[in-house]
């Protein structure tokens, strides 16, 4: 089961970004030495705001009602993310070409996303992810990378399916960020209440 973070990290990056058009265009200019730098650094900043977030809520386990309140936190929050997925009404992808490698590089070591995010993950796969926290790091960084493959070969047409279907795509993550959160919500109040 600890396998699942294959799939946590390849879906983390899965919506093209900076990062994975800064991928895309150093593959596709043969600009190799950057791209394997450029690589280490997704894989290196990645396993540092998991380990950070994880070993953070794993020192606040022994404080249930710390913890539940963090869980309950996160779980609103993919709630609301899921909302906002369902209510924008972005028309397209933006794939600005100018400055991707900055942006990229800068959206790399500033990833403000990657905090909730782990805490979303943490709370949904705790059990999976305690057992053995650094294999599923590892894992998940074998996904990451699986990603940024990806990527580098099938980019634009990846880039091209999100621009021209985004807005069902929106909807259906939506719609299951709500009921994920709301069925561990559900799930953490009857476990309160006995």
């Amino acid at each position: 089961m600890i396998y699942i973070g294959i799939l946590v990290g390849f879906y983390g990056y899965l919506f093209p970004g900076n990062i994975n058009l800064m991928v895309v265009n150093l593959f596709h200019n043969k600009q190799y030495r950057q791209l394997l730098f450029t690589l280490l650094l997704i894989l290196v900043f990645e396993s540092l705001y998991s380990i950070l977030t994880l070993l953070f809520l794993k020192s606040v386990f022994q404080q249930p009602l710390l913890y539940h309140g963090i869980e309950i936190f996160s779980l609103l929050l993919l709630s609301f993310l899921g909302i906002w997925m369902i209510i924008d009404h972005k028309k397209e992808l933006a794939t600005a070409k100018s400055n991707t490698t900055k942006r990229g590089l800068f959206s790399i070591i500033i990833h403000p996303q990657q905090i909730p995010f782990w805490m979303a993950v943490s709370t949904l796969f705790s059990r999976v992810i305690y057992t053995n926290m650094y294999l599923f790091i590892t894992f998940n960084a074998v996904g990451v990378f699986l990603i940024m493959i990806t990527y580098m070969f099938l980019g634009k047409l990846l880039i091209n399916y999100f621009k021209v279907n985004l807005k069902t795509i929106n909807k259906i993550i939506g719609i299951a960020y709500i009921c994920i959160s709301v069925y561990s919500i559900v799930h953490l109040v009857l476990i309160f209440s006995h």
